[in-house]
């Protein structure tokens, strides 16, 4: 050890006076120059925590890291050293902490302590958190149901931290089951219900699920079959002779139904002055004729059944 002063005598004795006193003794003592940084990290990912000293002395400088005020023992750590000769800070130690396949485990705060000849000091407190993308434990499937009945479909996922899990219909949150209130989330059975459901709530679903590493989502297509059935009544027509007359036959239905059209129960007798429109829901007769009166029949069939109403047609001569 080498200390800067000067000796005097005063009164017969001699004194040795060191220059800089404490103030030298604390440039000696390392100073923590860049201390480790709170880190944010995926599961699996590779984090390195950096703590870095100086000292005006060159003292040999050691470092200790410590995870939540306990030492690490078996950690992998590097240390440089680097000599100024012409410089205060004789000295530059860094310490790195390497953390491999980071794991929930390594979460804490990480902290660095360095020391030499002259004494300790102590890094500020960095927190590593690390975060998991979210990933599916359970993803809906495609469903086929009647009208009436329940949806349900099931949907769960883990990450870290967990998840939330939110639903959308066809890229939007504002759809009829959600509106209507017949839309009902058990998150602690991982479904997702529709009651009462409606054509309406035919589409595409997503499962969304999201945490603070980030999100993905899995779509589910609900089917909704319905039995065929009139939109609107059946309407009788009366025309005179020479008009145009048009019947409407305005189905509903899920699969949509197929419309067949029948004369006095017997087959239909399409002429040039007969056209079909809007899926044969339309029949338009044009010059009508006495001949073209009579018991008109729609009928219409899907997967589910078949639907027949009645449209009679009344040709009259002009007064």
């Amino acid at each position: 050890l080498f200390l800067l002063g000067r000796l005097i005598k005063v009164a017969g004795f001699f004194f040795f006076l060191v220059e800089g006193g404490e103030s030298q003794q604390s440039t000696y003592k390392p100073q923590i120059k860049t201390h480790p940084e709170t880190t944010v990290a995926l599961r699996g990912m590779n984090v390195t925590v950096t703590c870095m000293a100086v000292s005006s002395s060159d003292s040999p400088m050691s470092t200790v890291w410590r995870k939540d005020s306990e030492i690490l023992y078996d950690a992998d750590i590097e240390n440089f050293v680097r000599y100024q000769q012409q410089a205060e800070e004789a000295l530059e130690y860094t310490s790195v902490l390497h953390l491999f396949n980071v794991n929930f485990t390594d979460e804490g705060k990480y902290q660095c302590i360095v020391t030499n000849h002259f004494g300790s000091n102590y890094s500020q407190k960095a927190k590593l958190t690390v975060n998991e993308m979210p990933s599916f434990l359970k993803t809906p499937m495609d469903l086929t149901i009647r009208t009436g009945a329940m949806a349900r479909l099931e949907c769960a996922a883990e990450g870290h931290p967990a998840p939330q899990i939110s639903w959308q219909k066809d890229g939007g949150t504002d759809f009829p089951a959600a509106r209507e209130r017949r839309m009902h989330v058990m998150p602690e059975d991982d479904v997702f219900f529709i009651a009462n459901v409606k054509i309406e709530d035919m589409g595409i679903y997503s499962c969304m699920a999201q945490n603070i590493a980030g999100g993905l989502s899995a779509n589910a297509s609900l089917t909704v079959l319905e039995t065929p059935s009139f939109i609107r009544p059946l309407e009788d027509k009366t025309v005179t002779r020479g008009e145009t007359a048009v019947l409407q036959c305005i189905a509903g239905g899920s699969p949509a139904p197929r419309l067949n059209w029948t004369k006095d129960d017997g087959p239909l007798l399409v002429t040039e002055r007969h056209f079909f429109a809007a899926a044969n829901q339309l029949l338009i007769i044009v010059d009508a004729g006495l001949e073209d009166a009579g018991k008109y029949t729609c009928i219409m069939s899907n997967t589910l059944g078949t639907e027949r109403g009645h449209i009679y047609l009344n040709v009259i001569t002009s007064p």
